[in-house]
């Protein structure tokens, strides 16, 4: 993978990232660059986040996105929808849940009673908190456009592919696959599930989404925190932690 002279990564011809920043647990920006249109990879953590990546593509004399696809509902995922110009789009199980978060209020008192009922977790205030000093300034705001299953996007000389897929960290999962590029955006799905178990994995749910993944024309992924890697790695590692759970 190339650097360019910026803020942004080179992962392949059409494919560019914004990296992630472990401070404040913001996430990998993914983008496409289309003849026609570009795609947006999730909305990043909040309207700062989102802006830092749209300055950086301009920079690199890079059109704006046409579209952003989120993987999944979580807040370093979703929260910069708020400063969006352009639509959004997510499967049906993400829109779900970001309209259950877009009720939620932002004091002192309902972010301590979250955390007592186990409605939210410890990581995720302190992070949250990082990004959002006056957590009242926080708007959640769905999606403005759904989808269910599988959705095929021509950018104009590339293909995206979204699929909604079994995973192990949040329950509604959307890949974002490149066949021509032979890359996939995969967000936290191969994560734990951190607010059910811990960090820990389930192992059916792990043998589903190792099959999933199994199955898709890709060589090279990234994941939500981390820069792009080869998928025999990834797979080695996901089945390695299946053998330890089911020896």
């Amino acid at each position: 993978m190339s650097m360019t002279d910026g803020l942004l990564h080179r992962a392949a011809e059409r494919i560019w990232l914004l990296p992630p920043e472990e401070e404040r647990d913001r996430p990998v920006l993914g983008y496409v660059h289309g003849d026609r249109w570009s795609l947006q990879i999730d909305a990043g953590a909040s309207p700062a986040h989102l802006a830092l990546f749209h300055r950086a593509l301009a920079e690199q004399g890079l059109p704006a996105p046409a579209l952003v696809v989120l993987t999944h509902w979580h807040w370093d995922h979703s929260f910069g929808l708020a400063g969006l110009t352009c639509p959004s789009l997510a499967g049906e199980r993400t829109q779900r849940e970001l309209e259950r978060v877009s009720r939620w209020g932002w004091t002192e008192e309902e972010m301590a009673r979250r955390l007592a009922t186990g409605e939210e977790i410890p990581f995720c205030d302190t992070h949250l908190r990082r990004e959002y000093p006056c957590p009242a300034a926080i708007a959640v705001r769905p999606a403005d456009l759904t989808f269910s299953g599988r959705l095929r996007l021509d950018l104009g000389g590339v293909v995206a592919e979204l699929l909604e897929l079994p995973d192990t960290h949040s329950g509604d999962a959307v890949a974002v696959l490149l066949p021509g590029q032979s890359f996939a955006f995969l967000g936290d799905m191969i994560c734990g599930d951190f607010y059910g178990r811990d960090g820990g994995y389930d192992p059916a749910r792990l043998r589903q989404m190792l099959a999933a993944l199994e199955a898709l024309p890709f060589t090279r992924c990234v994941t939500g925190h981390d820069l792009p890697e080869e998928k025999a790695s990834l797979l080695a590692e996901l089945r390695a932690e299946l053998h330890r759970l089911e020896p």
